[in-house]
């Protein structure tokens, strides 16, 4: 990343030809030394298994019919106890990714053997849960025992391994290869997803190793987490600055970057929407077509805006009290995330629907 970024060549040409536009990379080099992300490694792409090796990804789907919400957690156990019966002469590993504030580890939890590691503080859990498979495909390859069942409780790992493709995580092409060599070795590798925090006794061990994993040097992190950790950071920031904008119109009705959700509104009723949200419209604004002072409102001798017509104006008191029930209604309430159509036919009362 030096090489290519942050190098202080690349620093000293711009500077020299002010009339040249910095690379994307050169113009990011303040954000990743803010990131502290100078000297973290990136994870390589995984070259894909070739396409005439066996991938059937063997799922025993035992849990995931009980609806976890509805289901008590003793009854999760007797499933559990009852499927271990059925499974007996298979080993259980069971493996875990945890993410918080300040830590970011894997476990792997085998019958006599507890492996817990932390990883960079930008993976992701998924990169942690999918990084815990990976170890105890690693440590089964130097059992003797070949009949195993790995246990997890993030579907989103078995479904990444179900549906890889040569865009997937890195480290779910490298489980595909390790079981295809366990496989070719004679060994039977199966994986069930549990139900998390029920009582089943090796989840809990494997959970807490998870959590309280020591140091692990020189972690290559995914690119994917890089980009999502940069995301993330421009995201607060972009926001902090929104959030000091408490004058700005569309803030009151807008108060998150996220953006609106998308209604489905005809195409002309979205149109005016967005004027009324922010605050551009014909009855408004028309005098900066016209080089006129603003309009004012005939009662209240004020400046016309959308607030005013919405909220305030006592000549559209009643009409409020019709559509709204509300004398004095909140704009995020009716031009926010999830606007009220009501507001198009108290423009149509009030006659200044056509002038949106």
């Amino acid at each position: 990343m030096y090489d290519r970024v942050l190098h202080p060549l690349f620093g000293t040409f711009y500077s020299n030809k002010k009339s040249y536009t910095p690379s994307f990379g050169h113009r990011m080099r303040f954000l990743i030394q803010d990131l502290d992300m100078e000297n973290v490694d990136i994870l390589a792409k995984e070259e894909e298994t070739p396409p005439w090796t066996e991938r059937n990804i063997a799922v025993i789907d035992d849990f995931s019919k009980q609806i976890k919400s509805l289901t008590p957690d003793s009854v999760y156990l007797q499933l559990f106890y009852s499927h271990r019966q059925q499974f007996s002469t298979y080993e259980a590993v069971f493996t875990d990714g945890s993410k918080t504030v300040n830590h970011v580890g894997s476990a792997v939890v085998f019958n006599h053997l507890t492996i817990a590691e932390k990883l960079h503080d930008y993976c992701s859990v998924f990169t942690a849960e999918i990084y815990a498979i990976i170890k105890a495909l690693h440590t089964i390859e130097l059992q003797d025992i070949k009949k195993w069942i790995i246990y997890t409780d993030s579907k989103s790992s078995v479904e990444a391994l179900l549906y890889s493709s040569r865009d997937s995580h890195p480290f779910v092409i490298q489980c595909i290869k390790l079981i295809y060599i366990l496989k070719t070795n004679g060994h039977d590798i199966n994986f069930c997803w549990i139900p998390g925090h029920v009582g089943i006794r090796g989840n809990e061990q494997v959970d807490r190793a998870a959590k309280t994993s020591v140091i692990k040097e020189n972690f290559s992190v995914p690119l994917n987490d890089i980009n999502q950790t940069i995301k993330s950071f421009i995201h607060k920031k972009w926001q902090g600055q929104w959030d000091s904008q408490v004058h700005n119109k569309l803030h009151c009705i807008q108060p998150s970057i996220k953006g609106f959700k998308h209604t489905n509104f005809h195409r002309n009723i979205a149109v005016k929407l967005t004027r009324l949200r922010i605050g551009h419209t014909y009855f408004t604004h028309n005098h900066l077509l016209k080089g006129e002072p603003p309009p004012k409102c005939a009662s209240c001798d004020t400046i016309l805006s959308i607030k005013h017509i919405f909220s305030e104006c006592p000549n559209y008191s009643n009409f409020r009290i019709k559509h709204f029930n509300n004398p004095s209604p909140d704009l995020t309430d009716l031009l926010g995330d999830a606007p009220s159509f009501k507001l198009f036919y108290f423009l149509t009362d009030i006659g200044l629907f056509h002038l949106v």
